[in-house]
């Protein structure tokens, strides 16, 4: 039976129960923090009607509807999706939600999303070649296609790319001009190590927004949320060799970040907070992550994507063997720096469904 839950500051223990018994069995699953998801709920209330669906064993789902918003469109959000891999379960849960949604005059329906895109989102559509690599969508591949035999359609598609070790040449051959206009360019470079963090951390938040709140369904977050997933922590996992920051040298203003950090990799858990310091040494294989990689609006147009990866290929042969290019949309020019090199490729998708 499907109960339904109007949040008001409480979720239930099943809510985090369901979750581990469906990862029972995947070494890679990391459980959620109960204290940091419910103070996230608390926040995000304060601008969503919220509401749990679940029978508090073997599924639940959270709709949320925005409220003091302007919005062109009508659209309801659901995330926090764990299930089963039972169709007719799920059918009865998200009847539903359908059924609150309507009430509402809601257009258009997003899943699965976890209130923003800050917060995990999209779903895999295939099994990749690499283990999960940190923050990449790995729920079971029934996910996606019970999503679609209950109406939905992929809205977004992402994918991520894989360099192997063998065609790494390739990349210095093609990125040659590249390369040895960097120094050249009338930008500051500046290594992003922890210390550099803390100075610029409110300068990154805005950097962030900007560059990427022409996003599908980018919704601004407050600095609180922001600094508890990214911060003087977070910055301990970055590569201090080719994460960077790009300043304009005449204004002083950041005009683009690469944030890359090695495949620290989930296999023994053992840990709960890497560090580049502590645990680079120890990692094998050796892969970079080139995670969130983006240009500020008032900078594209000057070759700054190319040349942040340039700068980590000036010491990647020293401490790397491959790269991993993270979850990137499918539609991003960013996609064009491996475009002619051999890869190998993993693709996600955000759903969508017209009610």
């Amino acid at each position: 039976m499907i109960e339904k839950i109007i949040f008001k500051g409480e979720l239930p223990s099943s809510f985090f129960e369901i979750p581990l018994r469906i990862y029972q069995n995947n070494a890679f699953y990391k459980s959620e923090n109960p204290i940091r998801l419910l103070e996230l709920f608390k926040e995000e209330s304060q601008r969503n009607e919220i509401i749990l669906y679940t029978d508090h064993k073997n599924i639940r789902l959270v709709g949320f509807f925005p409220e003091n918003e302007n919005r062109n469109e009508n659209i309801a959000y659901a995330g926090f999706w764990e299930t089963t891999d039972d169709l007719t379960l799920n059918k009865t849960l998200f009847e539903h939600f359908f059924r609150d949604i309507h009430n509402k005059n809601i257009s258009q329906l997003i899943a699965p999303i976890n209130f923003n895109t800050y917060q995990p989102y999209r779903l895999p559509l295939n099994l990749p070649v690499w283990k999960p690599f940190a923050g990449e969508p790995f729920a079971p591949l029934y996910y996606a296609q019970i999503l679609l035999a209950l109406g939905f359609e992929a809205h977004t598609h992402f994918e991520s790319r894989l360099l192997r070790k063998k065609h790494i040449p390739l990349l210095y051959q093609n990125k040659q001009k590249t390369l040895s206009n960097l120094a050249d360019i009338p930008f500051n470079i500046i290594p992003l190590y922890p210390a550099i963090w803390q100075k610029y951390e409110k300068e990154i938040f805005v950097l962030t927004e900007a560059i990427f709140s022409a996003n599908p369904f980018y919704r601004k977050i407050s600095w609180e949320q922001f600094s508890t997933m990214y911060n003087h922590q977070f910055a301990e996992k970055l590569c201090p060799y080719s994460a960077v920051l790009f300043q304009e040298k005449t204004t002083t203003a950041l005009a683009a970040m690469s944030l890359c950090m090695p495949d620290y990799g989930y296999a023994s858990n053992l840990k709960e907070n890497y560090t580049f310091a502590e645990d680079y040494a120890n990692l094998s294989p050796k892969i970079l992550l080139a995670k969130s990689v983006g240009v500020h609006p008032s900078y594209r147009g000057q070759n700054l994507m190319n040349y942040l990866a340039a700068y980590a290929m000036l010491s990647f042969q020293d401490y790397y063997d491959e790269i991993i290019f993270c979850t990137m949309r499918s539609d991003n020019l960013s996609l064009r720096f491996s475009d002619a090199l051999p890869h190998e490729t993993s693709k996600y998708a955000l759903f969508s469904k017209k009610i």
